[in-house]
């Protein structure tokens, strides 16, 4: 498979990145050794640092996470990671408009040390930067944590109304199967009113009857995303809701995979969501830490499921009209040379 000769033309949009986890790996591994890790080798850093087959141990995988959190400790260090993001999405894989998310208590729950103000500045300026060498249009999405109390999150929604000129929507992300998402409900419709777009992660693990955190993030939060969503196969009255608000899956192949939220690719739903009147677009989630790249991602779903470039263009309109992104601002990045 020659994941760079999968439609490498097409003006890609990006909508399911996590900025914390999408890393380039060379600059990680100078991090770490910087850190004292012992990570000389490759297969020492893959081993330290990355999700390449599907995941039997949770507490490991988690690790993984916090371990590439833990190392990301200055403002500096986001510039660079976010301008990185912006510029491999761009330069390598073709991405013209790009979304990321992260979130800001997941990052100073540990770097106590840091400024959220500060951090929030240096994240934009790594995307700016990009975007003045690129014809480029990104977007930063504020996560708000299933883990942390709907108190907490409440300070980091507002947080994110105070910087509203440098976010584009608000997510909630983290354990879906031992947190409702009942108690975020007030937090969210808040933020709906406040003009953010809303994209929620629901419907993800392979777990009983999860698909139901889809129809609460539609008709109680007020989404008009789904983050991954794709236990909404299973579920008829999802599809159904899905299909008639018109509101895209943020699909993650190779996360889907590696979280054995399906069992393969070849049994992938994507197509099937497609046929069933949900609108899908694919994404990239934590290409970082799971090794992949939006071009990969296009090229396992022609592999698999004998996707094609009209399927492909689709997905890309779809999300591009989904997009939080300013659309003056999209436009002008899609008709650049």
């Amino acid at each position: 498979m020659n994941e760079h000769a999968a439609y490498a033309d097409l003006k890609k949009v990006e909508l399911h990145c996590h900025l914390e986890l999408a890393f380039r790996p060379s600059t990680l591994k100078h991090w770490a050794l910087q850190a004292g890790l012992p990570v000389e080798s490759d297969a020492d850093f893959a081993r330290h640092f990355l999700i390449q087959e599907p995941m039997s141990d949770l507490p490991t995988v988690l690790r993984k996470f916090l371990d590439v959190r833990d190392l990301l400790a200055s403002e500096e260090m986001l510039e660079q990671l976010a301008f990185e993001v912006c510029e491999d999405m761009h330069v390598h894989h073709g991405v013209r408009v790009l979304e990321l998310r992260y979130a800001p208590s997941f990052l100073l729950d540990k770097h106590t040390h840091l400024n959220a103000d500060r951090l929030q500045a240096a994240i934009l300026r790594g995307c700016a930067r990009a975007e003045a060498r690129y014809p480029l249009a990104t977007g930063l999405i504020c996560i708000l944590q299933r883990t942390h109390t709907a108190e907490e999150n409440a300070r980091w929604l507002d947080f994110a109304l105070t910087h509203r000129d440098g976010f584009v929507g608000v997510d909630l992300a983290d354990n879906e199967v031992d947190c409702e998402p009942e108690p975020f409900i007030p937090l969210f419709q808040r933020a709906k009113a406040a003009g953010f777009g809303i994209t929620i992660h629901a419907g993800e693990p392979a777990v009983p009857g999860i698909s139901r955190n889809i129809i609460t993030a539609i008709e109680g939060m007020g989404a008009d995303r789904i983050g991954h969503g794709v236990q909404a196969i299973h579920d008829p009255e999802a599809i159904r809701l899905l299909a008639d608000r018109g509101i895209p899956l943020e699909l993650c192949p190779t996360s889907n995979r590696l979280t054995q939220a399906v069992a393969s690719l070849d049994d992938y739903p994507l197509l099937k969501l497609r046929d069933a009147g949900v609108k899908v677009t694919v994404n990239t989630d934590d290409p970082g830490i799971m090794d992949t790249n939006l071009s990969r991602e296009y090229a396992l779903m022609v592999e698999h499921l004998g996707v094609t470039r009209a399927d492909l263009e689709q997905f890309n309109a779809w999300a591009r009209a989904a997009s939080f992104i300013d659309h003056e601002k999209i436009e002008r990045a899609m008709a650049a040379d």
